[in-house]
């Protein structure tokens, strides 16, 4: 009894999945990168940026065989982001068998917007949950806010490609992004806090306390503004044809990444 019970939860369980993976689309043919199969956004790239985003992945592929796949779509035919993202990874088999050195951006433009990066198992070391939220959040969303799409694409992309490369590390470019300067309206607050001491200090007490007070102010704008104007990293951009690739190789995913609105 228990074994007829086991093998009808295993039949339901099979029939659940092959039900929702019937949502995820095939695999195109020729393969392609960049697959915009939005009907509500078929603009969301210009024909000329998708063309420049396909041949820039392209050439990654080559270089590193390893495999990014942008993927824009109005519905997630009632699936979770990551199940979608994972589910096409594994159904399409981007990256190598071996490796399993694939990553899917998963964009849906519609309302609720979302986006969610899902690396490989093979990249899941290099590529950690919590870097695929820093992406989101500092390359990717302030730029699909200002429906500048592309750039959006372009810089998560080219931070994504020197992560997979050993280029620099997770930690690294944490650190990175920990450092930028404070937010706008800190800034208004410590500047007034700044101005206040400032004439605090003018206003009397001996030469050692303004003298004090003097240093701990230049020490503190030097401090505060001093670590925060490095320039960022430059934006690569290749040329060269939009066609296929060589194909995908059959890369594995395990649910790592992560994903949100913007």
């Amino acid at each position: 009894m228990k074994k007829h019970i086991l093998l009808f939860l295993l039949f339901i369980s099979s029939f659940a999945f092959a039900q929702s993976d019937k949502y995820i689309p095939e695999r195109p043919n020729p393969p392609r990168l960049v697959n915009n199969l939005s009907k509500e956004f078929p603009n969301f790239l210009s024909s000329q940026e998708e063309s420049q985003l396909e041949s820039k992945l392209k050439n990654f592929a080559r270089e590193t065989s390893n495999q990014i796949v942008v993927i824009i779509v109005d519905d997630l035919g009632g699936l979770e982001a990551y199940d979608y993202a994972t589910r096409l990874g594994q159904k399409w088999g981007v990256g190598q068998k071996k490796e399993d050195n694939g990553i899917v951006i998963l964009l849906k433009p519609t309302q609720p917007h979302e986006l969610f990066i899902a690396p490989g198992y093979g990249l899941q070391g290099a590529i950690p949950d919590l870097t695929t939220k820093q992406i989101r959040e500092n390359e990717m969303n302030p730029y699909l806010k200002a429906g500048q799409n592309y750039t959006a694409l372009d810089k998560g992309t080219d931070v994504l490609m020197s992560l997979s490369k050993g280029e620099y590390n997770s930690d690294a470019y944490g650190k990175k992004h920990s450092n930028k300067m404070p937010g706008a309206e800190f800034i208004i607050i410590i500047i007034i806090i700044i101005i206040f001491i400032i004439m605090r200090a003018s206003k009397g007490g001996n030469g050692g306390d303004r003298g004090g007070l003097s240093m701990g102010t230049g020490f503190f704008l030097g401090s505060m503004f001093g670590s925060g104007f490095g320039g960022g990293g430059g934006s690569s951009s290749s040329s060269g044809d939009s066609g296929g690739f060589g194909g995908f190789g059959g890369g594995s995913f395990g649910g790592g990444g992560s994903g949100g609105s913007w």
